[in-house]
């Protein structure tokens, strides 16, 4: 099963993991701070980064990149409007348009898993975009940014 709950710090949490850290970043991970998503969650909403963060597309799936306000008005739209087309379809497969890189998201075990559970995965997957929404909107406000650090 996708795990697409916003986690936060626990010892022993294992997988690949990103990270979702506050300033001051300090080149170091795992802090108590933090939001974790896992990395199965993360491939849904990480096209929307990418996208939207051009310092991302230098490597940030495995490094550190610092998301701005602008940055973060940009991506948080996109988030949304995700959430409500998910929010709006019986399948998967009306979401992938919208999954533009629709084969890394998945390999063949994740996709029968995400059409089979599909109604499931849609509460858990909307609720990670609302969570992940609440968390930056209040703490970019306090500190100006936030990082993504990458497996």
């Amino acid at each position: 099963m996708i795990n697409f709950n916003l986690r936060t710090y626990e010892k022993g949490i294992s997988g690949l993991i990103f990270e979702f850290a506050l300033p001051p970043f300090k080149d170091s991970c795992w802090h108590k701070t933090s939001r974790y998503l896992s990395e199965s969650a993360f491939s849904f909403i990480e096209n929307i980064i990418f996208h939207n963060v051009p310092n991302y597309q230098n490597d940030g799936h495995w490094g550190t990149t610092e998301i701005s306000k602008g940055q973060w008005l940009l991506i948080r739209s996109a988030l949304l409007l995700l959430q409500y087309k998910l929010e709006n379809v019986k399948n998967l497969y009306e979401l992938k348009p919208d999954l533009s890189n629709f084969k890394f998201v998945f390999d063949k075990f994740w996709l029968k898993d995400m059409v089979d559970n599909f109604p499931q995965y849609k509460i858990t997957f909307s609720k990670m975009i609302s969570d992940l929404c609440t968390w930056i909107d209040e703490n970019i406000q306090k500190y100006g940014a936030i990082y993504i650090l990458g497996i």
